[in-house]
């Protein structure tokens, strides 16, 4: 019997802390469309990016290559700073199929790691 893939959905995506509860702000929802990625977090950061599912059929596993982008800031910087980018690189690999998983991801230079959850279909 084949498994069902669940890549698109709607997804909960947890950032854990180790021996720490999750809190709410620590939380996103990701949208996937034919491995399109696009989501927010309650501190206004914007997640875009794509799934890439691996060449070896025998393995379910996914390659996550995103960013985010932080919400602006209320007051403009001053007009001698230099501008600088607020995008910051997210990758890993997940299972494409797991309706949930603990994996760990690279945001920035930094390991994370992250609980992700399929919440449910996209609506028609």
């Amino acid at each position: 019997r084949k498994e069902p893939m669940f890549v698109d959905g709607i997804y909960e995506i947890a950032f854990a802390r180790r021996n720490q509860s999750v809190r709410a702000d620590n939380r996103a929802i990701l949208v996937c469309r034919s491995g399109t990625l696009f989501g927010a977090d309650p501190r206004g950061r914007i997640y875009r990016g794509m799934l890439h599912p691996s060449a070896k059929r025998a393995m379910r596993k996914s390659f996550l290559s995103a960013f985010y982008e932080s919400p602006p800031r209320s007051r403009p910087p001053p007009r001698t700073a230099a501008p600088r980018g607020n995008a910051v690189p997210v990758s890993g690999e997940i299972d494409s199929s797991a309706r949930s998983q603990s994996t760990t991801i690279f945001v920035g230079r930094k390991a994370v790691d992250i609980e992700i959850t399929y919440i449910g279909p996209l609506p028609p």
